[in-house]
């Protein structure tokens, strides 16, 4: 009976063993994986554009990026209203040609259209973009990891276009009163050498 219970003691500590090799093992692949998404937004410098975002979430660098979508993306969908003709597929870009390096917290930012165009491209589905890549600098071969996003623009459908650069709006406004300020000036320097 001892010895029994010795061999489940030792198979038990064994397991326990393995599962916090494991867990370690996770954590630190957290810790050192890239994760690559493709999300979309508003640009909020430029009323009414969406962007086309592709970032590194994780925490190391991404390598050899490529990507595969469920069915051809629009290219310069220029249009808040929906037009008549279809935007361009596009050709080229990070999207189509791939990435080679991407640092962790890194964003490449495409300008991809306005509302209209990108949704009668797109209409009412999502577009579905698998990021494959490498964990840069590591010394296994199989490290190739892949992360799935969906792309959508009917969700920006009546959102706020509106300007919100504010730094935009306060350079222009300090401008205009550049402009004010050296008019009273001159009218200043008018008055004191006597011209009328």
């Amino acid at each position: 009976m001892q010895i029994d219970l010795a061999n489940w003691i030792s198979v038990f500590i064994a397991l326990i063993a393995t599962a916090s090799a494991a867990i370690t093992y996770a954590v630190y692949r957290s810790s050192t994986d890239p994760e690559v998404i493709v999300y979309v937004d508003t640009d909020k410098k430029r009323p009414s554009l969406i962007i086309l975002i592709i970032e590194n979430i994780g925490k190391g660098p991404a390598e050899n990026i490529s990507f595969e979508t469920s069915r051809d993306l629009p290219e310069k969908a220029f249009t808040i209203e929906e037009p008549q003709s279809m935007p361009k597929t596009m050709i080229s870009g990070p999207i189509v040609d791939g990435i080679p390096f991407l640092a962790p917290n890194q964003k490449i930012i495409i300008s991809w259209g306005q509302y209209g165009g990108l949704k009668k491209y797109i209409g009412g589905n999502n577009i579905i973009v698998k990021a494959k890549y490498r964990r840069a600098n590591s010394m296994t071969w199989f490290n190739r990891s892949s992360s799935s996003s969906q792309l959508f623009v009917e969700a920006f459908h009546g959102t706020d276009i509106s300007d919100s650069n504010w730094d935009k709006k306060i350079s222009e406004s300090l401008i205009k009163t550049n402009e004010q300020l050296q008019n009273i000036d001159k009218a200043i320097k008018k008055l004191g050498s006597g011209e009328s």
